[in-house]
C-alpha cells in the first residue's frame, strides 16, 4: 500500500514538473527567435506614397524600404500586410497578424500601455491643406477655420480638429470622411482640384504631395510637433531591441 502511494506521488510530481515546463516553453511567446525560425518578418503599414504602395507591380515606399533593410539585417524575408487605418494597425498587431507596425505611429501615453515603441522615430505635425487661390488669401491663422468646411479622415486628424474646435469655442464645420476607399491623399487631390476647400494631414505627406500639386498651400499648422515611431507588442522585447539597435546604426536616413 505504501509502495503504491509512493509511486503515485512520484508520478504526480513528474506530471506537475512537466506542466510547469510546458507553461514556460509553450506559452504564446512570439518574439525575435520565433520570427527568425519562421524565416520572415511581417510588418503592418498603411497604403500611401509616404509609407507603402505598389507601382507597376513593384513594392515601394519609404516605410517599405526601411522595413526591408531591417528585415535583411536580421536575415529575414519581408512580408507586408496593409491596414485601412491606425486603429486597425494596432488591432492587427495585438491579434498577432503582424510582428511590427512599420508606420509613423503617434507616440501617446495610452498607446504606451499596450505597445512598445521602437526603431524608426520621426517628429511630425499636422497642417491644413488648402489651395493657393488668387481670389482669396489662404488661411494664416487657425481662428480663420471658424465657419469653414474641413474634410478629414477618422483618427488623429479628426480628433485634433475636434479638440481645436473646442479650443476655439466651436464653429469649424468638420466633415468626417468614413469611406474606406477614400484616403488622405485622395482628399489632398480633391483640395488641389477645388472639389473641397480644406483637409488635414501630416506635414511630411503634405510636403510630398505639394511637389505634385503646386497649387496647394501647407503652411498653416494645426498641432504641435509630435513624436511618431514604429511599434511592437509588449511581449516582444527582443524584437524591439533589435529595431532600436538597427536604427541607431542607420539613423542617417531620417
Amino acid at each position: 500500500m505504501h509502495k503504491l502511494l509512493l509511486i503515485c506521488l512520484i508520478l504526480f510530481s513528474l506530471l506537475a514538473c512537466k506542466n510547469v515546463h510546458t507553461s514556460q516553453t509553450d506559452a504564446n511567446v512570439y518574439d525575435l527567435p520565433q520570427i527568425k525560425d519562421s524565416g520572415e518578418l511581417v510588418v503592418l503599414t498603411l497604403y500611401s506614397s509616404t509609407s507603402y504602395f505598389i507601382y507597376r507591380g513593384q513594392e515601394m515606399g519609404f516605410q517599405y524600404e526601411l522595413s526591408e533593410q531591417f528585415a535583411r539585417s536580421l536575415g529575414l524575408k519581408l512580408r507586408v500586410e496593409v491596414a485601412k487605418n491606425i486603429p486597425e494597425l494596432v488591432s492587427k498587431l495585438k491579434d498577432g497578424k503582424g510582428d511590427m507596425i512599420a508606420y509613423s505611429l503617434p507616440v501617446t501615453k495610452r498607446m504606451k500601455d499596450s505597445l512598445t515603441y521602437c526603431g524608426l522615430e520621426v517628429i511630425t505635425h499636422q497642417v491644413i491643406v488648402q489651395q493657393n487661390n488668387q481670389k482669396a488669401d489662404p488661411l494664416k491663422d487657425v481662428t480663420q477655420l471658424i465657419g469653414k468646411d474641413v474634410y478629414v479622415k477618422p483618427g488623429k486628424y479628426y480628433d485634433r480638429l475636434v479638440n481645436l474646435d473646442k479650443e476655439l469655442g466651436g464653429g469649424i464645420k468638420i466633415h468626417k470622411v468614413t469611406n474606406d476607399s477614400i484616403t488622405v491623399e485622395d482628399l489632398i487631390i480633391q483640395v488641389a482640384d477645388g472639389k473641397i476647400q480644406y483637409t488635414v494631414c501630416d506635414n511630411d505627406l503634405a510636403k510630398l504631395n505639394s511637389t505634385y500639386y503646386h497649387n496647394i498651400n501647407i503652411k498653416l499648422s494645426v498641432s504641435f510637433d509630435q513624436r511618431a515611431s514604429w511599434a511592437v507588442r509588449k511581449d516582444c522585447p527582443l524584437l524591439a531591441k533589435a529595431a532600436n539597435d538597427w536604427y541607431k546604426k542607420n539613423n542617417d536616413f531620417s
